[in-house]
């Protein structure tokens, strides 16, 4: 019988989908002569030390060519190969290998370097299965695709387009309905914000559900909520409309004057974010940590921990009160639970 394995090129990282999922030698054979490949094309390979996992290791390993570094690893019936380097201006924290467009921070060298390691081990598979190669379509950002060229081919790919209109249609009002109060109409002009919270004005084109294509320019594309789209120009258009990310970077400072012991900064801080009002944590019972800041995600540490005005915990709180209690001011567990809290 023919293995039949499906190849996905997705910036700099080739995906490989085993067609039968019981198959024992998907792993024996295919990883590990993927393995071998690359140590005869010259790759050093070893085991990747983000593994901490010793069940793990076996089928985790870090390669090295160069200047291109990769991750190769098999889970069931996939086997993931990431490649990247550490010559570009880091943007994630976590390092180089999270970073986003991988592929267009390249150099121009190592880029045509990895297309020769993608034809070497597709070329290698089609001589041992039946394989089947397709390539994620490009982000307009990366300067290979524009904006509506992107948006034309997703209407083409996508079962929820309208065969007569050949693009999806919104089937409610709720999914059209702007920031402002107006119906959102595909081919508008619209407003609505950047990642960094200032307003730009684009032509919005219909997504799925309540979200929307907001083209910005040739290369500039936002995926935005009908909530944060506005018809008619706001007021104040040089004022950014950053106040999340604003309160996220306050609170960051904060905890870092608090761990710091710089009193006087931190009750500086203190001031701008909450004024004179107490000041509470949110913590969550099932995950066993406290709320980061703005609701966004989780953190076991004290100091690092969301803060909340009573207002805001109470609402919270009682949004989820079989997970959620409070801890305010003076330490003080606070369910929320009194007749003139449940009001």
């Amino acid at each position: 019988m023919t293995r039949k394995l499906d190849v996905r090129l997705h910036d700099t990282t080739i995906g490989i989908w085993q067609d039968d999922p019981n198959d024992p030698t998907f792993k024996t054979e295919i990883f590990a002569g993927i393995r071998g490949l690359l140590w005869r094309r010259g790759w050093t390979v070893g085991e990747d030390p983000a593994c901490h996992y010793r069940s793990l290791r076996p089928s985790r390993r870090l390669a090295r060519k160069g200047r291109l570094i990769a991750s190769l690893q098999v889970n069931g019936r996939h086997i993931e190969f990431e490649c990247w380097t550490e010559t570009w201006p880091k943007d994630n924290p976590n390092g180089h290998r999270r970073d986003y467009n991988k592929r267009g921070r390249l150099d121009y060298i190592d880029r045509l370097r990895l297309e020769v390691e993608e034809r070497a081990i597709i070329r290698w598979l089609e001589a041992r299965a039946d394989v089947t190669v397709s390539r994620s379509r490009p982000m307009p950002s990366t300067g290979r695709i524009t904006a509506l060229e992107f948006i034309e081919q997703g209407y083409a790919e996508s079962w929820h387009s309208d065969k007569k209109l050949g693009r999806p249609v919104p089937t409610a009002d709720y999914n059209r309905k702007s920031a402002d109060g107006f119906m959102l109409e595909h081919g508008a002009t619209v407003w609505t914000t950047d990642a960094k919270g200032r307003l730009i004005r684009g032509t919005v084109f219909y997504n799925i559900n309540n979200m929307w294509w907001v083209v910005a320019g040739p290369h500039t594309l936002l995926n935005q909520g009908s909530f944060e789209i506005y018809v008619d120009c706001p007021e104040d258009v040089r004022r950014k409309r950053n106040g999340r990310a604003r309160r996220v970077r306050l609170e960051r400072e904060l905890a870092s004057a608090i761990r710091r012991k710089d009193a006087p900064r931190a009750a500086l801080l203190i001031g701008i974010l909450f004024g004179d009002e107490p000041i509470y944590r949110i913590w969550s019972r099932k995950h066993g940590t406290y709320y980061a800041p703005n609701y966004c995600g989780y953190t076991s540490d004290e100091v690092s921990a969301g803060r909340y005005t009573r207002a805001e915990a109470r609402r919270e709180v009682r949004r989820v009160p079989h997970h959620l209690h409070a801890i305010g001011p003076d330490g003080q567990r606070e369910d929320f639970a009194s007749a003139e809290d449940a009001a």
